[in-house]
């Protein structure tokens, strides 16, 4: 599917006629991020130094990407690039400081690995590979979730072949999720969903510890209803499962769970990320997750014997736990201080920090720790879920799609989702994370941006919702709703104050599925499931009044996404089952009108939206010969759809008002993948 998205694109770009600078810096972002193949990337990035070398700000950003691929490729060319970038561009400010601070830390990596032998190497990866699991203590074996099946399974690191533990069949609603091993590599205790599901709407977990003697498994907690539990570690006394059990409203309890009995001792009533044992038990180290305001985490320690909380690393940036070194002196955290992303090392005695925090390696990508060894080996695992913003330019005839989408939000890369055009076209709303994406690192809580589209400034609004669907701007542009649906809640964001205001608090045993706002911003449109009364209705809610009109109910299972037209006459909405169909309502309630079915087989994302001229709904299905997902419009005065000309499936469409540009997001493709790094711990000797 990559390769095919890159062929389109490109021969887009060569269907215009001679390239731009910025036509051909598009292309080679593609290759670098979307195909992967750095050595071509360099290519392009060195002809537009070369021939556009005039446009200064473009061959500065050119140099500075590929440095960072000769970086990833390991190469020495890495070095001079970034020096070439400092001597030459001084004027380009932003990325001088850049290329300053990747030089920086190149040098101190380097110094810290003199004469050792640091070694980083992938030892797994494909569309079957599951980083919720964990590195066996010997580091012989990884515990995984089998993709097939949903069966606990573990892998022979030395042979590559792979054993399922539990025996689950194709067809069962259960599966396992995340695991951790015993001290002594004879048990893994994991999350089992067994199918059930709470009245909030959520699948219940339980925890289950397997014995790899006897291929047994034993029940040890029961999730109660509006529960899940999840693992983080086991003591090193093999006598405590370390685990989080979340509730309904988003609080989360760190507990100890028993071996022996299963019993539950509280030790914080706010859960932390990724948090770990000490090798000697007296500890627990594990990442604060984000806080209202505040989206960056830090380390902390936490004393067992007295319940003292001990912050290890506080920092502006975003610093997340990996794990402890196997003689308990040092604690390995991810942290972005450095412009990107890489590991790092502070030192621990007597249950507090020594000294500062020393860089490890540079520029990795977003990570999900798995384990350290008892050796000193990291291992940790990339599954991306990387989604960027895209604009794209449309036919003022046709309506189709002409040339290649261009990156629209370069600062959060993989990291930006969700945009929405404003409706007087001055500003461009969309959502972020500025932690890890993948989906066992920490919280993927979210925070509002809204760039102007006339001086590029952007302002940034920090929320408590996590999983924020498409922002949805109120008329007079001085307000955006917003849906977290993962919490069930409705916000109102002041977008001159920065005032955000609660208008649908969570309900339990309601889902909130999507959220629109009238045209007169009196009201708001939103779909409320209620899975026990097997109810799914589209009610439109007074603002002012709380009062509540139900325009349209089926069964549970429909979840539609909806969208208000652009005059606020009418309301677009899609369901979510196999059997999918278009319809349209009269906004303020009436019969509603059938525009199109088809069939899609799976949960996919759901698009809907519309045109500027509100002549058309945009949507996405599969091609009808060979099941690619796409974007379509359909008339709404009645007729065939037609593709728009993206071969991929969009999240979030949004069209300018003047129709001449249309905003969306793209996940990327990728493969999951499992490393390890070797040799690297500072003052650390390896012993077996």
């Amino acid at each position: 599917m990559k390769k095919l998205l890159i062929a389109i694109l490109a021969a887009s770009v060569l269907a215009v006629g001679a390239q731009s600078g910025n036509d051909l810096f598009q292309k080679a972002l593609l290759m670098e991020r979307t195909e992967g193949n750095l050595p071509e990337a360099i290519k392009l990035y060195q002809r537009i130094v070369d021939k556009y070398a005039g446009d200064r700000k473009l061959a500065a950003q050119a140099l500075m990407q590929m440095a960072q691929c000769y970086e990833k490729l390991g190469q020495a060319e890495a070095r001079k690039t970034y020096e070439r970038l400092v001597r030459d561009y001084a004027d380009q400010t932003e990325q001088v400081e850049m290329a300053r601070a990747k030089l920086a830390a190149l040098g101190e990596s380097r110094s810290k690995v003199a004469g050792s032998a640091m070694a980083v190497r992938r030892i797994w990866s494909g569309p079957e590979v599951d980083v919720s699991g964990a590195v066996s203590p010997d580091g012989r074996y990884l515990s995984f979730a089998d993709s097939e099946t949903g069966d606990l399974a573990i892998r022979d690191l030395e042979t590559g072949k792979n054993r399922r533990l539990t025996n689950n069949g194709k067809d069962s609603r259960a599966f396992a999720w995340g695991s951790t091993w015993s001290p002594d590599g004879r048990q893994i205790v994991y999350d089992w969903y067994d199918g059930r599901v709470g009245k909030n709407g959520w699948l219940m977990s339980d925890l289950r510890i397997m014995s790899l003697k006897t291929a047994e498994s034993r029940l040890l907690y029961r999730s109660r209803d509006g529960e899940e539990v999840n693992t983080y570690d086991w003591s090193p006394d093999g006598k405590y499962i370390l685990a989080e059990v979340t509730k309904f409203d988003r609080s989360s309890n760190m507990a100890l769970i028993s071996v022996a009995d299963g019993s539950v001792r509280v030790l914080k009533t706010q859960g932390w990320s990724h948090a770990r044992f000490s090798p000697d038990g007296r500890y627990i180290a594990g990442g604060r997750p984000p806080r209202k305001g505040i989206m960056e985490q830090d380390v902390l320690l936490l004393s067992l014997a007295d319940g003292l909380e001990t912050p290890l690393v506080e920092h502006p940036a975003d610093d997340f736990m990996l794990g402890w070194s196997p003689d308990g002196n040092w604690v390995l955290f991810a942290s972005d201080r450095s412009g990107a992303f890489g590991v790092w090392a502070i030192q621990v005695a007597g249950g507090k920090a020594r000294g500062v925090p020393q860089l490890i390696k540079l520029d990795m990508p977003r990570i999900t720790p798995m384990g350290v060894t008892r050796n000193g080996s990291l291992y940790y695992g990339h599954a991306p879920l990387a989604t960027d913003v895209y604009v794209a330019k449309l036919d003022p005839g046709t309506g189709k799609i002409i040339g290649p989408p261009e990156l629209a939000v370069q600062r959060f890369e993989g990291l930006s989702a969700a945009p929405a055009y404003s409706p007087d076209g001055r500003y461009l709303a969309y959502v972020c994370a500025k932690g890890p994406m993948n989906y066992m690192a920490s919280p993927t809580q979210n925070i509002l941006r809204v760039r102007s589209l006339e001086t590029g400034a952007e302002r940034e609004f920090c929320t408590e919702l996590y999983g924020i669907d498409t922002p949805r701007w109120f008329s007079d542009c001085g307000a955006i709703l917003l849906a977290g649906h993962h919490d069930s809640r409705i916000y109102k964001v002041d977008t001159q104050t920065g005032q955000i205001t609660a208008i649908l608090r969570d309900t339990p045993g309601v889902i909130v599925r999507d959220h629109d706002i009238s045209a007169d911003g009196k009201a708001f449109y939103y779909v409320r499931v209620e899975r026990e009364k097997d109810l799914c209705q589209i009610l439109l809610r007074n603002l002012e009044n709380g009062e509540e009109k139900e325009l349209y109910r089926a069964p549970a299972a429909e979840q539609f996404r909806i969208s208000r037209s652009p005059d606020g006459k009418w309301l677009a909405f899609l369901n979510r089952t196999d059997n999918r169909v278009l319809r349209i309502i009269p906004a303020n309630g009436g019969e509603p009108r059938e525009l199109f079915r088809f069939e899609q087989k799976g949960n996919w994302l759901i698009t809907i939206s519309w045109t500027a001229d509100g002549k058309y709904i945009l949507f996405s299905r599969p091609d009808s010969d060979d099941a690619k997902r796409a974007l379509w419009r359909v008339p709404v005065s009645g007729g065939k759809p037609e593709k728009m000309g993206i071969e991929k499936e969009c999240e979030s469409v949004s069209a300018h008002p003047d129709g001449h540009l249309l905003a969306f997001s793209l996940g990327e493709e990728s493969t999951n993948e499992v490393w390890v790094m070797e040799n690297f711990l500072p003052g650390l000797k390896a012993a077996r």
